[in-house]
């Protein structure tokens, strides 16, 4: 009985132990078939792309095309602020039209870290 309580308790023991140290990592070599996964985590606040904020008091769809090192389509129904992400920093010509009246708007700007245009209304 005896021997049987300290082989549990060496068990348990091992178990334990085993846990805390660390699996040695192996690299597969470049002939190896196995597929490989990799997941890539961007941080926006290191990576080099443009946030553009618009203020939409229009009271109808806000509309904002850029036309520059690429070109972007946006469209904002709600009131307030909004922001658009992930735009390729550079030169651009940004026209901007509402659903709720006539004309547009057309600014060129060099666009880096974060842009903020005037708030839009309708007159």
């Amino acid at each position: 009985m005896k021997t049987l309580r300290l082989l549990t308790v060496l068990i348990v023991i091992a178990l334990l132990v085993s846990v805390w140290v660390p699996v040695p990592a192996a690299a597969l070599s470049p002939s190896s078939d196995a597929k490989v996964s990799v997941n890539l985590i961007v941080d926006q606040a290191k990576s080099k792309v443009v946030k553009l904020v618009v203020n939409n008091r229009t009271g109808g769809t806000l509309y904002v095309r850029l036309t520059g090192p690429r070109n972007y389509s946006f469209a904002t129904s709600k009131p307030g602020k909004a922001t658009f992400l992930n735009i390729q920093p550079g030169r651009y010509t940004i026209t901007v039209s509402s659903s709720a009246c006539r004309g547009t708007l057309t600014y060129n700007r060099n666009m880096k870290g974060t842009i903020a245009l005037k708030p839009f209304v309708c007159r």
